[in-house]
């Protein structure tokens, strides 16, 4: 399994055991190089230039350019689905990529995964469970947008093999602070915050149309309320990007 002898140099916590964060870079390479070698890479050279062009602007403006190596793939698969791991990795699915009409989407998309490496949830998230469980933490890193299929699809890849019993998302309100981190990310970035809105539109949309959820696992936060909290949000990040944007 994937994430043996991962315990060491973990930190008890309050609820749990929460690892630090060379285990947690460590646990998030491990990840990054299994899903390389058992998923497809795209052979769009434009898609690939598209998600690194995007995901570097946003990673510089989060803060976080200098802390790793930083490395962007996509993957050539239908699933609509993006995440950043620990230790500096972003992987986007081609069906994502499909789904956004611009930079714009693809950089509100982006700035939420990188959020959740920056807040530390994944690490968050390990620690609320029990000793007993924490085989499987890589399973519960990143897998932002995805749901319970693309996550329960993607944790057999890196060889967690378990099911969404155990395999739980970031919690909502780890999602709303990524949502509203996301959204200061990205507009230093000099992407405009309203393409998070149209975004999630679009996602609800393509919801409507095969007519089931895409995957979405029961604690994201519903498509009208995570909406509603951007829109409150947006005024205060258009300052960030107009500057940005004045900058060039």
């Amino acid at each position: 399994m994937a994430a043996a002898g991962t315990l060491a140099g973990c930190t008890t916590v309050g609820r749990g055991l929460e690892p630090n964060d060379a285990d947690l870079n460590r646990m998030g390479l491990q990840a990054w190089s299994n899903l390389k070698t058992k998923e497809k890479l795209s052979g769009s050279a434009k898609g690939r230039d598209q998600v690194a062009r995007v995901s570097r602007r946003v990673v510089d403006a989060s803060g976080l350019g200098r802390a790793y190596n930083w490395e962007f793939a996509l993957f050539d698969d239908p699933q609509i689905n993006a995440f950043a791991l620990p230790g500096g990795k972003v992987g986007v699915y081609q069906g994502l990529l499909n789904l956004v009409s611009s930079d714009d989407q693809l950089a509100a998309v982006i700035g939420h995964e990188v959020t959740h490496v920056q807040r530390r949830h994944a690490a968050q998230r390990i620690g609320t469970q029990k000793a007993g469980q924490l085989g499987v933490q890589l399973a519960q890193i990143g897998l932002g947008i995805g749901g319970v299929e693309g996550a329960d699809r993607i944790a057999g890849l890196i060889g967690a093999g378990v099911s969404y019993g155990v395999i739980l998302p970031f919690s909502r309100d780890q999602e709303y602070e990524a949502d509203a981190g996301g959204l200061t990310t990205m507009a230093r970035a000099g992407y405009d915050p309203n393409a998070s809105v149209s975004l999630w539109q679009r996602m609800a949309a393509q919801k409507g149309a095969n007519g089931k959820p895409l995957e979405f696992a029961s604690t994201h936060p519903s498509d009208a309320n995570r909406i509603q909290r951007l829109r409150q949000q947006i005024p205060a990040a258009m300052p960030l990007y107009e500057a940005a944007k004045a900058r060039g």
